[in-house]
């Protein structure tokens, strides 16, 4: 009896023993925790990107055009000289005794031409009596035209000694700033020495950029519309965004776009000129130049923190009312501060993760808060605006 008690009895303490002390599964940890924000509109001006270089509109080497010693150099290196000033003055005094001379030639050349004259006008008169004959004649007329071609190369010579004087005062061709020179007072220059001084024009400046052919293409159909409905031109209004991240406080205008398109890049190069008053740009900077078109349109906006791309293309994450991620495939436009402006793929209303984003994948559930800043919100836009 005892014995057919034991198996019930064995089977009562396994399941105390289970019920009591047993192996648990542990819980499922928690969703992860991700910061989003919900997808708005706002007002943006439609316009293009580009990487730009700027570069002075003038930008020459001066040289010597004389032979000579350089006796004066009345500018600082550096300095913003007004046009027609002053750089470097070489020693005027061979050049004065050789306009001296060449003015003496003329007063020489032009005496020997009224003798020839004279002379010429005398056998001219005993030609009809037969007391000159033909041969002295032409002798006559022969000095009267090499006295002409004296005096005119005398006169050719005083310009050029005039020319080569005014030369030894080398004169800024225009309003720009000098850079460094190694000349000195008494060094010795001429038209071999290479150049003395760089001077640039740095207001206005010049931006060069390269755009596309699909970008020219579009602009050029655009204004073929906008012609054919008797509207001018799309204007276009360049901005300058420096390599600090700061935006150049003047707008500039396009200035010529180049009249053939780069075959090994396909793009062509168009130049922007922005007034530099105070000098901030400065040749060879690189900077990202905006072309901003037309007036502002309300447009969705996504931050560039959340987009992802892979092989499918670029998309974000959203989250539901459930927090459940799915991801959304979206084309995108133009950059408008940290944002883009989404062309299709979401809708307004729209949860995007921001924060987060390397932690989930579709079809998760998430822990989902709206991100502490919303940059599409009616304050922050204002804020913008006003700065």
């Amino acid at each position: 009896m005892n014995s057919a008690r034991m198996p019930g009895i064995g089977l009562c303490a396994v399941l105390l023993l289970s019920a009591c002390g047993g192996p648990q599964e542990p819980p499922p940890p928690p969703p992860p925790a991700v910061e989003y924000e919900t997808v708005s509109s706002r007002a943006v001006a439609p316009r293009f990107e580009f990487v730009a270089r700027t570069r002075a509109r003038e930008d020459v080497e001066i040289r010597a055009q004389i032979s000579g010693t350089i006796v004066d150099r009345p500018f600082s290196e550096g300095q913003e000289v007004e046009e027609g000033s002053v750089l470097f003055r070489i020693d005027p005094r061979p050049y004065q005794a050789a306009l001296s001379s060449a003015r003496a030639q003329v007063s020489q050349a032009d005496a020997a031409l009224k003798v020839a004259e004279r002379n010429l006008a005398r056998g001219l008169e005993l030609e009809p009596q037969g007391f000159i004959s033909d041969a002295e004649l032409d002798q006559l007329r022969a000095n009267s035209d090499a006295a002409v071609a004296s005096l005119e190369a005398a006169n050719a010579a005083v310009e050029t000694a005039q020319i080569n004087l005014n030369f030894t005062n080398i004169e800024a061709p225009f309003t720009g700033r000098v850079g460094s020179t190694d000349l000195s007072i008494g060094d010795l220059v001429g038209p071999t020495s290479g150049p003395l001084v760089t001077l640039v024009q740095r207001d206005p400046m010049l931006v060069d950029f390269d755009v596309d052919e699909r970008s020219l293409a579009e602009r050029m159909r655009e204004n073929r519309e906008r012609q054919a409905q008797n509207l001018p031109p799309a204007e276009f209004t360049p901005r300058l965004q420096l390599i600090n991240g700061d935006m150049y406080p003047l707008t500039g205008e396009i200035d010529y776009a180049n009249n053939r398109i780069n075959p090994s890049t396909g793009t062509v190069t168009v130049t922007a000129r922005f007034p530099n008053p105070d000098g901030q740009l400065v040749p060879g900077q690189f900077t990202r130049i905006t072309i901003e078109r037309g007036e502002a349109e309300e447009r969705l906006l996504v931050r560039q923190s959340s987009v992802l791309e892979d092989m499918q293309g670029r998309y974000v994450y959203v989250v539901d009312d459930n927090d459940t991620v799915a991801r959304k495939n979206i084309t995108l436009g133009l950059r408008d501060g940290v944002d883009w402006v989404v062309e299709s793929g979401l809708e307004e209303g729209m949860r995007v993760i921001v924060n987060g984003v390397q932690k989930v994948r579709p079809g998760m559930t998430v822990a989902a808060s709206p991100i502490e800043s919303q940059p599409y919100e009616e304050s922050d836009a204002t804020d913008a605006a006003q700065d």
